[in-house]
């Protein structure tokens, strides 16, 4: 009986427990000199790129926020949460003192999108507006595989809101794309929050707190280890997470932070 209930916990943990253990092996790319633009999955044209790259030049100039775009091909079984978190700390987006970072997050082979916010940014831009930013400017777009359109729709979107937060009267042209609204639940979100909870309450239950304190201690080594020069064997550029970002020349982070606030989406 004691066996088979060890065999049954054990089951358990490697389910909710593999897909942190697989993100181990991740290998975050570094950003790009023109930093703004990084496009590793080639589908954004010279065109749209140079726009999103002058129009978010400009906006830091104005007010030190700074809103990145990232494309990859695959998430290699990260969440894309994770994904976004990882990459929005160790690039340092944004101003270290105000944290106004934005970090537009494409995976293609995946077909999920996330809009990452800083901290100083979630009033601007809660939740449920990167959700509907991504619904109205950027998937419509993304079903009919044209990416750059609507990664430049919702960077639109997002600059807009930034500048009407710091009071300044400038916008850039963005028009929503005539659709029927779509409202289904995203069901895989909803299976992971679960898994966690559950997870922490067998935990806490049945091995006393045994593996969150385990995974809190390799969480904190692992920030202290990440300070040093960034993650994997191609990793990121240069040293750390803030004060000036990443390679010898181009644009860089400012060292900004996230707490995990904005939202994704499928398509």
């Amino acid at each position: 009986m004691k066996t088979r209930k060890i065999c049954a916990a054990l089951l358990i943990l490697t389910v909710l427990l593999a897909p942190a253990v697989k993100a181990f092996g991740v290998d975050y790319p570094g950003h790009t000199d023109n930093f703004y633009v990084n496009d590793y999955a080639n589908v954004i044209d010279a065109e749209t790129e140079q726009y999103i790259m002058s129009v978010a030049v400009a906006l830091e100039q104005k007010t030190k926020a700074q809103v990145v775009v990232l494309t990859i091909g695959s998430l290699d079984g990260d969440s894309i949460e994770n994904y976004a978190y990882r990459v929005f700390t160790n690039w340092g987006i944004g101003d270290k003192d105000l944290n106004n970072g934005v970090l537009i997050l494409v995976a293609i082979d995946d077909r999920k999108s996330r809009i990452e916010v800083g901290y100083g940014l979630e009033g601007a831009l809660p939740d449920g507006k990167t959700g509907r930013i991504q619904d109205d400017y950027m998937l419509p777009h993304f079903r009919e595989n044209d990416y750059a359109t609507g990664i430049k729709k919702g960077f639109q979107a997002i600059v807009n809101e930034i500048y009407q937060e710091y009071g300044i009267d400038e916008t850039v042209e963005v028009e929503p794309v005539p659709r029927q609204r779509e409202t289904s639940p995203d069901s895989d979100n909803k299976f992971a929050v679960w898994s966690i909870i559950l997870f922490f309450i067998f935990d806490w239950l049945v091995l006393r707190g045994r593996i969150t304190k385990f995974l809190l201690m390799m969480f904190l080594l692992g920030n202290r280890g990440g300070r040093g020069g960034g993650f994997g064997s191609g990793g990121f550029k240069g040293g750390g997470f803030g004060g000036g970002g990443f390679g010898g020349g181009g644009f860089s982070g400012g060292g900004g932070r996230t707490g995990g606030g904005g939202s994704s989406r499928g398509w």
